[in-house]
Parts: C-alpha cells; sequence; structure tokens
C-alpha cells in the first residue's frame, strides 16, 4: 500500500476497498449487540464498515480493521508475518519522532460546553451481560511531559455508566505495571494526568498501542509513536488540544480531551458495585477472547470532543 494511504483510518479502508479488501453494508446497525455479534462471525476476515448506525447518523463503525495477519503486513508493504517483524524491528531502532501542526481533521468540530459523550459516540456492547455499551478501543496518548520524554500510546476500556447518568464521567481501566499505570504511580494523588483518548487512528499507531506490555524493548520514555511513524514511513502528525496541556493524534476521527483522576475511583459496573467486589462479574470480552471481569479504576473526566466533520468513523 502507497505510504500516504496511511495517513488516516478512513484512506487506508478506501484503499483496501479499491482492491475489494473491505466488506461495506448500508444496512443499518445497532450498536449494541448486533455490531459485536457481526463482527465475531467473521473473526479473522477483512475489515468491514458500517455506512448506517443506528441512532447515529453522521456516524460509521468500522471493525476487524486489524483481523486479518495478510491485510495488516499488506498495509505496511511486507509479504508476510515475518517480513512485518522485521519492519517494525527496524522501526524501533530508527523512529520518526512526531510532527507538531498547527489544523488538525480531527477538530474540524470542537465541543467543550455541555459536553456528553453519549449523542456522539455509537459504543457498542458485546454481549448480554456487559454493564451496557461501552469503550474498549480508545487509544490513551500521554505527551512526553508526563512520560519521561517520550510518547506513550496504549488501549485503556472505559465505561460511560448509562446506570448513573454519566456523561463526561467514565471508568478507566489500567493494567498493573503497564507504561499508563507508572505514569499513574507517578503522579499519585499529585495532579491530575492529561491524556487524550484517540478513536479511528492511523493504523501504524494502532499497531503501537497494542505493544505496550514489552517493556524490554519499550522502556519508558521511548518515542512509541515515532516508532508507528517509522512503520508507516512518515512522522505521525500531533495537534495541541483545545482544553488541556496535551496533544491528539491529527488523523484521528474523534477524540475525547480530559484528565485522570488518581484520588478518585469508581466501579466499572453496577453489579461490581452493589457487592463491592473487584474481578467478580462480567465486564466485556478481552482482547484474547475470555470474558474480561469488572474492577474499580480511577476516574476520567472529559472537558471536550472533537471529531472530524464529515461522517466519523468509530473503531470499537
Amino acid at each position: 500500500m502507497p505510504k500516504e494511504e496511511l495517513r488516516s483510518l478512513r484512506s487506508t479502508l478506501e484503499t483496501l476497498k479499491k482492491e475489494g479488501l473491505v466488506l461495506e453494508t448500508e444496512q443499518e446497525v445497532d450498536p449494541k449487540l448486533q455490531v459485536a455479534a457481526i463482527q465475531k462471525r467473521l473473526d479473522g476476515g477483512p475489515p468491514m464498515l458500517f455506512n448506517k448506525v443506528r441512532g447515529y447518523s453522521n456516524a460509521r463503525i468500522a471493525t476487524n480493521v486489524m483481523g486479518s495477519d495478510k491485510i495488516i503486513a499488506k498495509m505496511f508493504g511486507c509479504e508476510d508475518r515475518k517480513s512485518l517483524k522485521f519492519k517494525i524491528h527496524d522501526s524501533i531502532i530508527r523512529p520518526i519522532p512526531p510532527k507538531i501542526v498547527d489544523k488538525a481533521p480531527c477538530q474540524e468540530v470542537v465541543i467543550d460546553k455541555d459536553v456528553n459523550v453519549w449523542p456522539v459516540l455509537p459504543m457498542i456492547q458485546h454481549t448480554p451481560t456487559d454493564p451496557g455499551r461501552t469503550m474498549g478501543a480508545g487509544k490513551t496518548v500521554a505527551s512526553p511531559k508526563h512520560f519521561w520524554g517520550g510518547w506513550h500510546i496504549s488501549y485503556n476500556r472505559m465505561n460511560f455508566r448509562e446506570d448513573l447518568g454519566w456523561k463526561n464521567t467514565s471508568t478507566f481501566q489500567i493494567s498493573p505495571g503497564s507504561h499508563t499505570d507508572q505514569i499513574a504511580t507517578k503522579y499519585y494523588k499529585k495532579e491530575p494526568i492529561p491524556f487524550t483518548i484517540n478513536i479511528g487512528i492511523p493504523p501504524a499507531a494502532t499497531l503501537m498501542a497494542g505493544a505496550g506490555f514489552m517493556y524490554t524493548i519499550l522502556p519508558r520514555g521511548c518515542d512509541e509513536l515515532g516508532i508507528a511513524g517509522a512503520i508507516q514511513g512518515f512522522p505521525l502528525e500531533m495537534v495541541k488540544c483545545k482544553t488541556i496541556d496535551a496533544y491528539a493524534i491529527a488523523e484521528a476521527e474523534y477524540v475525547l480531551e480530559g484528565y485522570l483522576d488518581t484520588t478518585k475511583r469508581v466501579w466499572e459496573s453496577p453489579l461490581a458495585e452493589k457487592d463491592q467486589k473487584q474481578g467478580v462479574y462480567p465486564f466485556h470480552p478481552e482482547w484474547s477472547g475470555y470474558m474480561g471481569k469488572a474492577y474499580r479504576t480511577h476516574q476520567f473526566t472529559v472537558t471536550a470532543i472533537t471529531h472530524r466533520k464529515d461522517r466519523p468513523i468509530y473503531d470499537p
């Protein structure tokens, strides 16, 4: 795939679509259970693009973008997994630092008053036992100020609990020992930590978001976004946030700006909260396929939602 086509999720999908590698439908889908059921049915298959989402006239949903090894390798100009492995190795050694830009597609629409995620983000419910619709694939970005001089990106699941009427407040699950956990520990009860939650981002950045547990290869303070830049062959563009001292991925479809508050703890599900028990009640499926459990987490507060104007793509 030509390098420039990797600039955004939408340009990547358009290129794959021209090659007949995207399943696209105009049939309306329900973000509650239906999207996840279709995706599960096609595990290991091509990317899917749902152009009509019930309750969200301006949104689209893309799934399975990273569902096929062959398509992932093809995205980055590699023949197979082995050659992709060597490309990633070279990118770790020779990262291309991010580029700061003044204007970005992700900020074509800015919502910084009466912030409410529910009318904007078509979050999905995976299984009947999930505590409602949740967000499992937002990519957290920490800026150099808070990551020992480097750029960090990771997955952190979130739940804007419908049962409590949360509009801009969420749980924020952090894996123990992860880079995000190290950041939270450093600033524990000292100050709110500004993060951006980036949704629908360039594939190379998505690839790096899932690489956060390789600490011997990616020590804290390293340039994880620089590695993403090297994988795609040009700098990942970043833009200054509107409401916090942090940066967002310029080519993202949606961005949540906000703060992690390490002084407050909240429960991921009503059942877990009722019985005050962690790791017992279901949350949503984990990346490896088994059912995740609900825990007590730090609290995240959204200060702004920004997104593209033209039918932004949500990737759950």
